[in-house]
């Protein structure tokens, strides 16, 4: 009979995607209206042009008119360059109508924002996170984790990471990968007043943009494992046989845990979205 081994936060896991993906979503502000078209305005005609009276009168040439002149209105800037609509952000305490006022139209599973101080929750996350750590239950974000436990394969007295438990993943990475990477960074920017107050607040040492590259640096750092993953039970807890895959923090074993496949999707999303942070 398979034993199962308990998921933890997978979305702690994932680093800032999937940690905006989950809590929040991108909305962009509305834009400014382009500029209106002007029309052309035409020159006037230029008056008749006398000829000079030969020896025999000629009848003079008809009038000859000058090419209109047009004035081109400038272009529109493209979208990504207009100016946003100037909206305050709400403060700390009074933000989680404005997170899930941006998530809305996102799709996203009511339950992943039902809980209040979101704003407090992200910063917690990516704070954990950018020390390769998951974050504590007691956030109430265990919602965020496969139902399922993870299956393990027993064959004999060994036991492995059985590769049918990746695909529980799949609908986590299909999610991020529904977020363009330039939405969640307009995201994260929007976001970093309050999210700094929120890291002031856990006493973190830098600003948001710190905190999210390192957890995307954790994240990108995971090893991803083709093949069998051996583990080891040496009391009620599993563990990874090969001491050097033990040794990961616990975000990276988050990620081993996902499977090669999906750690593969993860690490080319981050690696897309940190360049525009």
């Amino acid at each position: 009979m398979p034993t199962m081994i308990k998921s933890r936060a997978v979305w702690g896991l994932l680093g800032v995607g999937l940690v905006v993906g989950a809590v929040v979503a991108v909305r962009f502000w509305p834009v400014a209206d382009a500029p209106p078209q002007v029309p052309p305005v035409p020159a006037p005609a230029s008056p008749p042009v006398a000829a000079p009276l030969p020896p025999a009168p000629v009848p003079p040439p008809p009038p000859v008119a000058l090419p209109e002149e047009t004035s081109e209105a400038p272009e529109a800037p493209p979208p990504d360059e207009l100016a946003a609509v100037d909206k305050p952000l709400p403060s700390l305490n009074d933000s989680d109508g404005f997170v899930r006022g941006q998530a809305a139209g996102f799709n996203l599973p009511s339950i992943w924002t039902v809980d209040g101080d979101l704003v407090r929750r992200f910063a917690v996350l990516i704070e954990n996170a950018g020390k390769g750590e998951v974050p504590s239950k007691r956030l109430g974000l265990s919602v965020l984790s496969p139902a399922e436990k993870f299956p393990v394969r027993q064959d004999g007295e060994r036991f492995f990471l059985d590769p049918a438990g990746y695909a529980r993943y799949d609908p986590y990475l299909d999610q991020l990968e529904r977020l363009a990477p330039a939405a969640l960074a307009a995201f994260v920017s929007l976001l970093s007043p309050l999210l700094n107050e929120a890291l002031g607040e856990l006493d973190y040492g830098g600003d948001a943009e710190d905190a999210v590259l390192a957890a995307i640096d954790q994240a990108l750092a995971a090893p991803v494992v083709e093949g069998d993953i051996e583990l080891v039970r040496p009391g009620l807890m599993f563990q990874y046989a090969d001491p050097a895959l033990e040794s990961l923090g616990g975000l990276q074993k988050q990620v081993l845990r996902m499977g090669p496949r999906n750690a593969q999707r993860l690490h080319a999303y981050l690696r897309r979205l940190r360049p525009l942070l």
